[in-house]
Order: C-alpha cells, then sequence, then structure tokens
C-alpha cells in the first residue's frame, strides 16, 4: 500500500510539470502582436537604411582609390541597384510574416504574447512603437561610425594573414 502511494505521488510530481505548460501562443495572436507593434512598418523602414548603410559601405571601401571612371561608376550603382533590389525581394514583409509568426509561436506562450499585447496596447507601449523606428535609425548610424573604426582594423587582420600566407608558401 505503502509502495502504491508513493508510486502516485510521483507520478503526480513528473506529471504535473507537462500540465502546467502553458499553451504556445496562436497564429491569430501573433498576428495581432506583429500588427499592433507595427512590425511590417519597421522591416520596410529598415531597407532604406540599408540602402543608405551600402553606399558608405561602398565609399569606404573605395576610400584610397582612384577615382571610379563614369563607366565604372555606373557598373558600381548598377550593382548597388541589383543588390538593393534583390535585398527588398526577399526581405519583402510577405516573404518575412510567416516566418516571424512561427518564431514568435515557438518562442513565446499564450500568456506572454497576452501580456505583449495588453503593454504594446498602453501608453507607454504606443510610446515605445512610435520611437522605435527612431531608435533603429539611430542605431543604424551609431553602427555605421563604430565600423569606420572597426573596418580598417579587419582589414589590418586580414592583409597580416594574407602576408602570413605569402611568407609560408615562400619557405
Amino acid at each position: 500500500m505503502i509502495k502504491l502511494r508513493h508510486l502516485i505521488l510521483l507520478a503526480c510530481v513528473v506529471v504535473s510539470p507537462a500540465i502546467a505548460v502553458e499553451p504556445p501562443a496562436s497564429e491569430v495572436s501573433v498576428r495581432e502582436l506583429l500588427a499592433i507593434t507595427q512590425s511590417r512598418k519597421l522591416v520596410d523602414s529598415t531597407m532604406g537604411q540599408v540602402d543608405a548603410m551600402m553606399q558608405h559601405s561602398m565609399k569606404q571601401a573605395l576610400a584610397g582609390q582612384p577615382a571610379l571612371t563614369s563607366d565604372q561608376q555606373t557598373i558600381m550603382d548598377s550593382m548597388r541597384t541589383q543588390m538593393i533590389a534583390l535585398i527588398r525581394a526577399d526581405m519583402k514583409w510577405e516573404t518575412l510574416e510567416p516566418m516571424f509568426v512561427d518564431i514568435y509561436m515557438q518562442s513565446f506562450t499564450q500568456k506572454e504574447v497576452n501580456g505583449m499585447l495588453d503593454f504594446y496596447k498602453s501608453e507607454p507601449g504606443q510610446a515605445v512603437i512610435a520611437k522605435m523606428p527612431i531608435v533603429m535609425q539611430n542605431t543604424m548610424q551609431a553602427m555605421q561610425a563604430r565600423m569606420t573604426t572597426t573596418l580598417p582594423k579587419l582589414q589590418k587582420l586580414q592583409q597580416d594573414a594574407m602576408d602570413e600566407l605569402r611568407a609560408s608558401r615562400a619557405k
């Protein structure tokens, strides 16, 4: 009898965490969260920032190089235009939304999504939503500035490694 009680108690302890697991977020609630946080607008606004960052990176890459001829500049402009078109096509909201929905559904419980919905519907939540594009823009600008100092260091590391490779081949 005592063994049976212990077995039942053990079964309850083992099974109760499985019962207490929160259900995953529903697709409907995740889509509502993505809509209220204006995720589509944030993704779309990022594309303009990507273009500006790409232009800046190309200028940095060509710094110290002889000036491009008009034909070379046309080639570079064409490449940038094609790259942006490719990124826009591959990263458009219609492509990303199902991915976001799946990720949110796998990552958050319904209770957590409900809490986020409550927050984002509140005045402070609306302030976060309204200011997030500015935060993202300022972050991108800060990252570009940071890369200005990091890029030469990366190039130096690359050059040093190439020099070492050449030296090892010469031996």
